[in-house]
């Protein structure tokens, strides 16, 4: 039987993390194996952790130095040993059928092929009250993967060893490219370039939105004109900083990119990003033959805003 490995990255997460790993134990297909990093946290994580080694068997380490969220997740899957490995956050909470889902998806997939599949989400308050949902449909390819970032989020996907082996290498071999994304940028790209990505149509976890989320807690402490500052430019499409990853895909599998489509697509990407200017910029997306008319029409109407809002506060927006 196919042994299933659960990465689990944990940094100053007492408050939540109880409920995510309760919901791990709670699973209709459950993990052989939890594989924690801490990341030297300074509240009552490890002694969570140490509770649930001694009640569910869990194995956790704790960091000589402080990785940060990357290179925690990257060990985390340096450690598992199963032959899938499911990614996941110190904050959510799993329905009970998501590890099973995901592997029943990701075991008919060819087990030679990097493959990647995940799921999508409700999303709920500190609470725990369900406060929206994503959608979406059963899809297949790099443009549902990444043009639709909610699609390539870590702790809603399952990988084979095949992919996590790779991701491995590359962090090692090319890391210069590798840490310009995030950690599940870098898994579904590598998956979208060297074998396959599904996204499956099923709502599998409650995605945590709380205060002592970073990114939530800095944009709530910025004023107003704070928040135009860091409005993106290609607002709709993939936002400045994504840019970056985008043509870090690009770099990283140079000649090795079979699919036309997307390889046209990353060279676009990569000329964009050579202009200074985003009017410039917005003249490459209108040209990408990859993006539909309403798409391209969509990015520029919002971009164009978003620009115009930024020359009135005198901020730049290249």
């Amino acid at each position: 039987m196919n042994k299933i490995s659960v990465a689990l990255a944990t940094y100053n997460g007492e408050r939540f993390l109880r409920q995510q790993l309760d919901s791990l134990y709670s699973q209709t297909r459950l993990p052989d194996e939890v594989i924690v990093c801490d990341d030297r946290s300074t509240d009552k994580t490890v002694d969570i952790l140490i509770e649930y080694q001694q009640k569910y068997g869990l194995t956790f380490y704790i960091n000589e130095h402080t990785l940060g969220c990357n290179a925690n997740f990257i060990r985390a899957f340096s450690l598992c040993t199963g032959d899938y490995v499911c990614i996941c956050d110190q904050d959510d909470i799993w329905l009970p059928q998501k590890i099973e889902t995901l592997y029943n998806a990701i075991h008919a997939l060819p087990a030679s092929k990097p493959v990647a599949v995940s799921s999508l989400r409700y999303d709920i308050d500190a609470a725990g009250k369900i406060i929206g949902e994503v959608n979406g449909e059963l899809t297949e390819g790099w443009k549902a993967t990444m043009l639709t970032y909610s699609r390539s989020q870590g702790c809603s996907m399952i990988m084979n060893r095949c992919l996590v082996d790779l991701i491995l290498s590359i962090t090692q071999t090319k890391p210069e490219y590798a840490f310009q994304m995030y950690y599940d940028e870098l898994v579904a790209y590598t998956a979208v370039v060297k074998g396959v990505k599904i996204n499956l149509p099923d709502k599998l976890m409650h995605y945590r939105h709380h205060d002592a989320n970073v990114i939530a807690r800095m944009h709530n402490q910025l004023s107003f004109a704070g928040k135009v500052k860091s409005l993106p430019t290609f607002y709709g499409f993939t936002i400045d900083e994504r840019l970056i990853p985008l043509c870090a895909t690009y770099k990283l599998f140079a000649g090795e990119i079979q699919e036309k489509e997307l390889s046209e697509f990353l060279q676009d990407i990569e000329e964009m990003m050579s202009y200074s200017s985003s009017w410039k910029k917005l003249g490459c997306i209108l040209r990408m033959p990859a993006l539909s008319l309403r798409q391209r029409a969509e990015i520029c109407i919002k971009s164009t805003f978003s620009i115009c809002l930024k020359k009135l506060y005198h901020y730049p927006t290249v």
